[in-house]
């Protein structure tokens, strides 16, 4: 660059700093206690976000580590070596139940999957998740801005009124999440029992609907809005004329639950003009993404038994955390409504 290239002065830069600084204060969400939920939220926790996703302070045993709430697991897990001092020893005879686990207040001779290796390596050591087999039992209300997590029982969360004064929406949860398991039917699985109860909430990408679960423990801080979806989904889009552009750059090669197996996941992006919407029980669109990227789960036929929204008949998909994290997350199994808090207009996103 030229050195007498012209400068702004020190002054203007500042300014433009500040109005830059103050724009982004003004536009961005406000805490939940500084809403009108600040009343009604319930108990709460501090909630730390790393890539993307929400962490926990719990103890097991006794012993302290951070555990993500996940919303797409329905059974919890233990990662032994994500605690940083002596992990806690399974009950004498099992392998998976523990004595004590400490997540507002006590729970006691829990069940905690093992799970040796935490799926996620980022800036915080993973001991573990919660799943929907704890967090199903109430009310839940994840606060990515002001970091922390409430917990309401049935009938103690805030009002419709006061959520739509808030400006979250609702979106219908019906057949797939529940506090009581036996009334989930999850359609698109096209199988009543043994449905996995999983937030799942319905999308449109151009003229094709699909539902998609609410996966707070996926990680997708590498790229942002990603989107696992099903064959049967990218079907529907092809023979909508909706032009997927490829993204060889970000394709993936998976491992299953078999041993040995591996799923190879192409990569795509929606063309110009197309967006990803979630669909609010109103049936007016919640919100809009247009930059999704989505990731095609075709397992092949000697993983079928790994299960997933791979094997699903109809179209169907899984969210990444990061379609959550810039704002807050409601998910309330009594009524199976998932509650998110869009921009003023959803052409912002």
């Amino acid at each position: 660059m030229n050195s007498r290239t012209a400068r702004l002065p020190v002054a203007a830069t500042v300014l433009i700093a500040l109005v830059a600084a103050a724009w982004q204060w003004l536009s961005s969400p406000p805490a939940l206690d500084e809403s009108p939920l600040a009343d009604c939220l319930g108990s709460r926790l501090p909630m730390t976000v790393a890539r993307q996703m929400p962490y926990v302070a719990v103890r097991v045993n006794g012993s302290p580590a951070r555990f993500v709430i996940d919303f797409g697991a329905d059974v919890s897990a233990i990662t032994p070596t994500g605690f940083a001092a002596s992990p806690p020893l399974p009950a004498p005879g099992t392998v998976d139940r523990y004595r004590q686990f400490e997540f507002f207040g006590s729970w006691l001779n829990v069940r905690l999957l093992p799970q040796p290796i935490a799926p996620v390596a980022g800036e915080l050591r993973q001991g573990g998740v919660i799943g929907t087999d704890f967090l199903s039992h109430h009310v839940y209300a994840l606060d990515y801005v002001g970091g922390r997590v409430y917990r309401a029982a049935a009938g103690a969360f805030c009002g419709d009124d006061v959520l739509d004064e808030a400006g979250f929406v609702a979106i219908d949860s019906r057949g797939y999440y529940a506090a009581d398991t036996r009334g989930l039917t999850c359609p698109a699985a096209a199988r009543r029992g043994n449905c996995p109860n999983i937030p799942t909430v319905p999308l449109r990408i151009g003229a094709v609907d699909a539902v998609a679960q609410v996966d707070t423990g996926f990680d997708d801080s590498t790229v942002r809005h990603s989107v696992n979806i099903n064959g049967a989904l990218f079907d529907a889009l092809t023979a909508a004329g909706i032009r997927l552009l490829p993204r060889p750059d970000v394709a993936l090669t998976l491992t299953t639950c078999q041993a040995g197996v591996v799923e190879q996941v192409e990569a795509w992006r929606l063309p110009d003009g197309v967006a990803l919407e979630f669909v609010a029980a109103s049936g007016a669109v919640a919100q809009r993404f247009s930059d999704a990227t989505l990731f095609v789960k075709r397992p092949p036929p000697a993983a079928q038994g790994c299960g997933g929204i791979g094997t699903w008949p109809l179209p169907a998909a899984q969210l990444g955390a990061s379609f959550f994290a810039d704002s807050a997350l409601i998910v309330d199994p009594f009524r199976a409504r998932v509650w998110v808090r869009p921009p003023t207009s959803p052409a912002l996103d």
